[in-house]
């Protein structure tokens, strides 16, 4: 058959009415062996393909399913960047380890950037850039687990970083188990309705498809078969499905800039017997034990104010927030799972506030419809609400310094910060002074300390504190779009967040000489942020999403 040219190509595109437009590509460009390099799926000994599957009625709706899904927008983004695999059959190992770098996103909120070099060469595989089949590789990820992109770059396994032309090796030190991320659970999907019930539940697939010269010239739009002999078989990331466009959405590795949509493409169900081959996932990721963020994690519930969190011991963290009946609603960790919500009942304005000042004490506060203060306690079982009086246009803030200590503050109807005491009586209400435009949030990291954060009417983050005397009022700059939450887990250590532009979590920290920061923690936030320390380097965030869910973000 004669060599299919670029202009053979359109022609046959209009001939045919297709669904797609085609471009000059830097892969369609390459001489037939390179690109066939691309293409690195070997069928395992002993494979027996399947029966057919695709039908037309495949792209049908499913009841109970999305018309449509893509990971890249699903409750945030999970699917990495398109990578570059050069002129190497490594496509399985792009794949497998794309799918595990998604669902390690979904599972635990982090994006990572992980190491196909290591899958490739360094696993049962060899070095070589000869192809292998998508268990095989979902395989070794299991028993051994992929490292870091940091550890193993890909272009430095071969010889003279030449990812076209050079020879690749495994490049592997000591402390490579201890980087390294495995997986639990292996899934074979083999029909239609099944791949797109995991992909609508679970997350992205590894798909196998057949490759055929046009495909090389793909641009944008729904691909199918045009022109063109079949060139081999190749691995690529099935990242959602589209019913109205009656196709699959995928992630490919021959570079962003190289081919498709930015890297990505689309293709028909049913074409290039991508729906005949078995496709995977994986589940159950294992992160090695690193210092840093996790999360953001759903802990489910419907609420209407900020979450605010407090620690009375080692793992154990207490939250509260509005519900949407207006009333306290509680959820708990107790070291080992999470417990709620229960209903603590009141009719309330904005978040509750909780502190504690000794194991098994909590004291709630949270301002009524009249604008007055309200307390609840817990010491082995829960008190009636009191009041407290005042009249407030925020909703509380609380600490404890020590036993039998609790210091409240929230914003006066002057827009003043105002405050309130116990020490074995109630004292106060008196004004702090200062013009607030959120509610405030205190810390505390030694008895006889306080410091106070807030909003001012330049949206900055505002500092006062309290040391044996009441400082003046210090702009600490930043952009707030709610209100800030801080928490101390030691001496001289505050901790603040708050949401930034674009809603996302923004966090600052002092360590006992310097502010540090300020440090973007992304999600989309609906809410300001509570915040809680059981230890040391222990951070607990909680958040309301955009879907009114209670979301938890941590540091350990």
């Amino acid at each position: 058959m004669a060599k299919l040219t670029f202009a053979k190509l359109r022609e046959d595109l209009i001939a045919k009415n297709a669904t797609w437009t085609a471009m000059e590509t830097a892969v369609s460009k390459l001489p037939d062996l390179k690109r066939k390099a691309l293409l690195g799926v070997e069928l395992p000994a002993g494979f027996k393909m399947p029966a057919a599957t695709a039908s037309v009625s495949a792209g049908a709706p499913l009841a109970g399913l999305p018309t449509k899904v893509d990971w890249r927008n699903r409750n945030g983004n999970h699917v990495t960047a398109v990578k570059q695999q050069g002129g190497c059959g490594s496509c399985v190992s792009f794949c497998c380890v794309a799918v595990t770098e998604s669902m390690a996103s979904i599972e635990h909120g982090q994006l990572l950037d992980l190491s196909e070099a290591d899958s490739h060469f360094c696993s049962s595989h060899g070095a070589s850039c000869g192809g292998w089949w998508h268990d095989q590789c979902f395989d070794q990820i299991k028993s051994r687990g992929v490292c870091d992109e940091a550890y193993n770059p890909y272009t430095s396994a071969f010889s003279g970083n030449d990812i076209w032309n050079g020879t690749p090796s495994c490049k592997s030190g000591a402390d490579r188990n201890s980087r390294a991320v495995k997986i639990t659970n292996i899934h074979t999907v083999s029909t239609v309705p099944a791949a797109k019930q995991y992909l609508a539940n679970s997350g992205p697939l590894a798909a196998i498809m057949e490759v055929y010269t046009d495909f090389f010239n793909y641009s944008s739009g729904v691909y199918k078969k045009v022109s063109g002999v079949l060139e081999g078989l190749h691995c690529v990331q099935v990242i959602g499905y589209d019913d109205a466009a009656q196709c699959w959405i995928c992630k490919n590795s021959w570079g962003a800039n190289n081919f498709g949509e930015a890297g990505f493409f689309k293709i028909a169900y049913g074409q290039c017997k991508i729906d005949d081959y078995p496709k995977m996932g994986c589940t159950g990721v294992k992160l090695p034990k690193t210092k840093g963020w996790k999360g953001y994690e759903s802990l489910g519930g419907k609420i209407t104010s900020k979450p605010n969190a407090v620690s009375w011991g080692a793992n154990r963290i207490d939250v509260v927030a509005r519900g949407l009946d207006s009333a306290v609603h509680h959820r708990w960790w107790n070291g080992s799972a999470w417990l709620g919500w229960e209903s603590l009942g009141g009719l309330i304005h904005g978040a509750p506030a909780i502190s504690s000042w000794g194991t098994g004490r909590l004291d709630i506060f949270a301002v009524g419809t009249d604008y007055q203060l309200y307390h609840k306690w817990f010491q082995g079982g829960w008190s009636s609400w009191e009041s407290l009086g005042g009249q407030l246009s925020s909703e509380p803030t609380a600490v404890s310094w020590g036993p039998n200590r609790i210091d409240i503050f929230a914003r006066g109807t002057d827009s003043a910060l105002w405050h309130m005491w116990w020490d074995g009586a109630w004292h106060g209400w008196e004004s702090l002074g200062g013009v607030i435009t959120s509610a405030p949030t205190v810390c505390s990291w030694a008895s006889g300390r306080l410091d106070i954060f807030a909003r001012g009417t330049d949206n900055k983050l505002w500092h006062r504190w309290f040391d044996g005397g009441w400082s003046n009022w210090e702009n600490m700059g930043g952009e707030l779009f709610d209100s800030p939450g801080a928490v101390s887990w030691g001496k001289n250590r505050i901790d603040i967040f708050y949401p930034g532009r674009s809603y996302r979590m923004m966090h600052r920290w002092w360590d006992g000489s310097n502010w540090s920061g300020e440090e973007d923690l992304g999600g989309k936030l609906s809410s300001g942020v509570g915040v809680s320390s059981w230890a040391a380097n222990r951070l607990d965030c909680f958040v309301s999403g955009m879907d009114s869910a209670m979301h938890h973000k941590w540091y350990d």
